[in-house]
């Protein structure tokens, strides 16, 4: 932050300059890049993971939650990878 000072008819004022800090400044692009690996990864050993359940015993199941995650976590993931391209710009 910067400091200032002004003079006006000998009365000696203090302005302040404050820059906002942004997304940008606080987070590297890379680390978004790597949750949204990180988010694939998770989604498709869900969705594997659920998939080999459902082989294994379909009378058994958890009313396929597995397959329900794994759709949030799609979505999650490429709006993540979206959000890092035009992070960039």
């Amino acid at each position: 932050m910067k400091k200032m000072f002004q003079q006006q008819e000998g009365v000696e004022m203090r302005i302040s300059k404050s820059r906002h800090r942004t997304v940008r400044d606080v987070i590297p692009s890379i680390f978004i890049g790597l949750l949204a690996a990180f988010q694939m990864i998770l989604s498709l050993a869900i969705l594997g993971l659920e998939s080999a359940s459902i082989f294994y015993d379909a009378g058994r199941g958890t009313i396929y939650a597995g397959v329900w995650c794994s759709i949030i976590f799609f979505i999650t993931w490429i709006s993540m990878s979206c959000y890092r391209k035009f992070y960039l710009k």
